[in-house]
Order: structure tokens, then sequence, then C-alpha cells
């Protein structure tokens, strides 16, 4: 096979075009540069298709997040002094790659303010997608890109990138409260967002793809050497609502009657969600969505359990001097370079949905 010729702006709008990326759309973009293949200029030659593909009056928004919430250093420096307020003025680098960091680099791009999940757009509708995020006390609560992007119509771009990246799936749980979503922490405005559950969208990310293809979400095609998607915004927000309306744990495993098996629980899941789309699905829910997430809501505390069922399927023991359960993640207090990946996680036993006698 000869060696893939180095895509160039021409190429990659008219690769866009192909997934039906044209003037004048809002798109949220994933991304991974080095998926794509060869590209002459790299990284700004790929924002550089983006925003003619955006349009002038379009926008491109993409992640330009900072250290994880668990480290020391996990702001922006102005966040202690400056924040809140509509846009972020820091020039300060984000740790989620070469065509994020490209954006912020443009003179005319803006950032939103979140001290660990900020966003950073150009064209001349980022402004408002970005300007509401200073009003959400967790990365994806009222008024955050992802619900401004749904009043917008807008599109998710996954170029090069698969399911597992697209942040937008947290906004349903924000919005519901959704039973494994524990205590928001002011300062890092930020909840704990899995302490009762591991999500499928992490672990099984092929069986949620299978799921919003069957579902009518995705639309795929080539990008250089990669295979992008495009998913509608206001599709997948409808989708979430309803699925999670049908089982508000359905985006986490769980231990299933006497046995604790994930990936069978995911399967059981990912086909709910499409049966529920199916018999269910309202094009139009995703203004629910959009009026729940302006509602006040109360995470449950972070509780580590004290008396532990230990008749669980999932109950790990105690490691570490705690209480630990296979089916979940790292508790808010710990660190990842504590805890390997696949480790059992802390306990929940009081927060958690299993009853030892589900079907």
């Amino acid at each position: 096979m000869p060696p893939l010729l180095p895509l160039d702006t021409d190429r990659l709008t008219a690769d866009f075009a192909g997934l039906g990326l044209k003037p004048t759309c809002r798109m949220m973009v994933h991304a991974s540069l080095s998926a794509l293949g060869p590209v002459a200029g790299g990284a700004a030659t790929v924002v550089a298709a983006l925003h003619r593909s955006a349009g002038e009056d379009g926008a491109v928004i993409i992640p330009s997040f900072r250290d994880a919430i668990r480290s020391d250093h996990f702001a922006l420096r102005e966040c202690e002094a400056g924040c809140p307020q509509p846009l972020c003025p820091s020039r300060e680098r984000g740790f989620t790659g070469a065509i994020g960091e490209a954006v912020r680099e443009q003179k005319n791009a803006v950032r939103s303010c979140h001290p660990t999940h900020s966003w950073v757009g150009v064209g001349g509708d980022a402004a408002f997608l970005l300007g509401g995020h200073h009003r959400s006390l967790t990365p994806c609560g009222t008024d955050s890109p992802f619900l401004r992007l749904l009043e917008r119509n807008g599109k998710l771009l996954l170029l090069g990138v698969g399911v597992r990246t697209v942040t937008n799936i947290h906004v349903v749980e924000d919005a519901r409260n959704v039973p494994y979503l524990s205590a928001i922490e002011p300062r890092r405005r930020h909840a704990t967002y899995t302490t009762s559950g591991r999500r499928i969208q992490y672990l099984y990310p092929q069986l949620l793809d299978a799921a919003l293809r069957e579902a009518g979400l995705l639309r795929s095609g080539r990008v250089g050497a990669s295979t992008s998607h495009v998913i509608d915004a206001r599709d997948l927000g409808s989708f979430l609502w309803v699925a999670t309306e049908n089982d508000p744990w359905c985006l986490v495993v769980r231990p299933r009657g006497t046995t604790y098996d994930p990936f069978e629980d995911a399967c059981l899941k990912t086909a709910a969600m499409t049966r529920a789309w199916r018999q269910k699905g309202d094009r139009s829910a995703w203004r629910l969505l959009v009026a729940a997430s302006r509602n006040p809501r109360d995470p449950v505390p972070y509780e580590p359990t004290k008396e532990p069922r230990t008749n669980c399927p999932a109950y790990a023991g105690v490691i570490g001097g705690r209480h630990r359960c296979h089916a979940n993640d790292l508790g808010p207090d710990e660190k990842v370079e504590d805890h390997p990946q696949g480790a059992p996680g802390v306990a929940t036993c009081g927060q958690c949905g299993w009853s030892g006698n589900e079907a």
C-alpha cells in the first residue's frame, strides 16, 4: 500500500463536509491528531479546516482541560483570584491534545471559565457557547458548553476517537442527579461522579458505540487514516434522557442478583437503552434535559461504608485499610497513582442500588 499523502486544509474540509459539517455549524470536537495520519502543517492545519467548515458565524470548541481533579495543581493560576467570570482570560496551556492547544493559541480564541474542564473556541458563536460555564457548579452542569450546544443545535465531532471521549454523557447524570452522583466539591467545581459504579462508556465503549449506532445516532466516515464520527447533540441528549428515565443506573455496571459480571450487565443495559429508545424515542426530549439542568440539585455526600454488605458479589474485602468494591471507582479522596486501573474502589454500600434480588 502506498504511503498516505499528507492531509491539507482542502482535503480535511472535504472530509468534514462528507460528515455533514458545513457552515454555519456549531461543533464540539474531541480529537486525536496522531490518528489522522500525516497532516501538512500539523494541528494548525486541522484547526484551519475546522474553522472553515464551521464558518465565521459558526463555532469550533474543544477541550483545554487542566490536571486531574485530584492533583494539587489542578487549576489555572487565575482561578483563585479571578473566577468565576463569563470568559476566562488565562492563556495557560491545557493538557488535552495538540489540536486543542492549536485552537487556544489562535489570537481570536475564547475560553470558558472552569478550573479543571475549561473549553476553548473560535468562531462567531464560540463566546455564546462558552460564556455560561462560570455558572456551572460542575463541568457539565447549568449553562455549561454542553447545554448551550443543545440550544444551538450543534454537533459533536469525534475526530479520530470513539465514544469513550464523549464528556456530554455526564450532562444527563448531572441533570438527573443520578444515584451514583456524589457530593460536589465547590473549590474544583466538580462532582465525584462514580462513587457507586463504573462507567460502561470507559469499560466497554464498543457496547455504547453499538447502542448509539442501533439508535441511528452515529454518522461515520474516513478522515485521513482515521474513522471519525458525528453525533447530533440534541439527538444524543434526547437518547440519554429517555435511557436514564428507563433506568437511572443504565450508564454504570453494577452487581446483578448474586453475581457480578460487568460485561454481562453492560450488555443488558446497552440493549435496554436501545429498546427504550425504540419504544419511547422522543427527539425533543433534549428540552427536558435542558430544563432539568436548571433545577437545584443536592447530590448525596460521599460516604465510605462502615457496615459493608459482605454478601454482595462485588465486595472485595479490606484492602489498604478500607472496605473495597469491585463495582466502584476510587474515592474522591484517593489519588490515581495509588489506585491501579481495575483495582477495587471504595465500598459505598449505603449509596448502592444493589438489592441482591435483581432478575
